[in-house]
């Protein structure tokens, strides 16, 4: 079956220049990813992060860490009172204040800084969607995002999650051959990690939802790894002792388990399917590539959500609020 594919895909080859993790590695990457594509996290996850956080929302006063082109804090708009959205690439910071315009969002701010520009000022809800496992002491981060919230504040977190077929795929290759299945990861952190950090910094795991189920069992997960692993054997310079053929033919035959796996979490509403989440107008004459963009509570894919242990951590991403204590 062939499959349109919403993985992210650098064309410039200065993206696999290095392999260093380091802060101005992983920023020189972004700048070049931002120069071809807007699109840099998974599908839908904007929409599960704001129907999932709705309520906290309402009224509040909105920091989205790490905001990209500005999707997350356009969708948290909708219901917050005012939404500011920080990044440290400025072509991503571009792209948001330019969609905020085309869809008439005033309520959202967006500008190129850091933390080191909000010291001092106090929120309701930090949003930090697909971030920490880019920075270098998540930690820190989230120690400083708790100085950043009003009493009984939020912090809410989505990362990857590595307990499920991906993952664990993934890590193995990564742990046994130093394979560099990412070159903007710099950590992979496991619900248990996360909870210790979390304690660490003053903050407690109130809920944790999961998403991106079909990313973590079905096709779009085994397409994700076929392109990783082509590109990481390549990049660790083991094409020519790596069967990667052998390996695609691996990945195919344990999909008919994985969706087995996955319609027996849907059957039994283990998981459970998001409603469509339409909240931007989006003009008509828009380009189909940014309408698809913003019309992320739309998409086809990554539709399941679980709030059932341990099953809310089998998805590929995970939702954690992490109140102040």
């Amino acid at each position: 079956m062939q499959l349109k594919t919403y993985n992210m895909v650098v064309k410039n080859p200065k993206f696999r220049k290095t392999l260093s993790l380091d802060k101005k590695s992983v920023k020189q990457r972004y700048e070049l990813v931002y120069k071809e594509t807007f699109e840099t996290s998974v599908p839908g996850t904007a929409a599960h992060v704001v129907f999932q956080s709705k309520n906290l929302l309402k009224g509040s006063k909105v920091l989205d860490l790490g905001c990209g082109a500005g999707r997350l804090s356009l969708y948290a708009a909708k219901y917050a009172d005012s939404v500011t959205g920080i990044d440290y690439i400025g072509s991503a910071i571009n792209y948001a204040n330019k969609f905020a315009k085309l869809c008439n969002v005033k309520n959202a701010n967006f500008s190129v800084t850091d933390l080191d520009s909000v010291a001092g000022m106090q929120y309701d809800v930090v949003l930090i969607s697909e971030v920490l496992q880019h920075v270098k002491n998540p930690l820190a981060t989230l120690s400083r995002c708790r100085k950043l919230l009003k009493k009984g504040g939020y912090v809410v977190v989505n990362i990857p999650s590595f307990d499920n077929f991906r993952g664990t795929v993934w890590l193995t290759l990564q742990n046994l051959f130093n394979l560099p299945m990412s070159l903007t990861d710099t950590v992979q952190i496991s619900s248990r990690d996360l909870n210790r950090m979390a304690s660490n910094a003053g903050l407690k795991i109130v809920k944790t939802i999961g998403i991106s189920y079909d990313w973590a069992w079905a096709e779009w997960g085994i397409g994700d790894l076929k392109r990783r692993i082509q590109h990481a054997t390549k990049d660790a310079r083991l094409e020519n002792i790596s069967d990667i053929r052998a390996m695609h033919n691996w990945l195919d035959s344990k999909l008919e388990f994985n969706k087995s796996f996955l319609n027996y979490l849907v059957t039994k509403r283990i998981v459970k399917k998001r409603p469509p989440f339409s909240l931007l107008k989006i003009p008509r004459s828009v380009d189909s590539k940014i309408k698809r963009y913003l019309d992320d509570g739309n998409t086809a894919i990554n539709p399941y959500y679980c709030e059932i242990e341990p099953f809310n951590v089998m998805g590929a991403g995970a939702i954690y609020f992490l109140q102040k204590s």
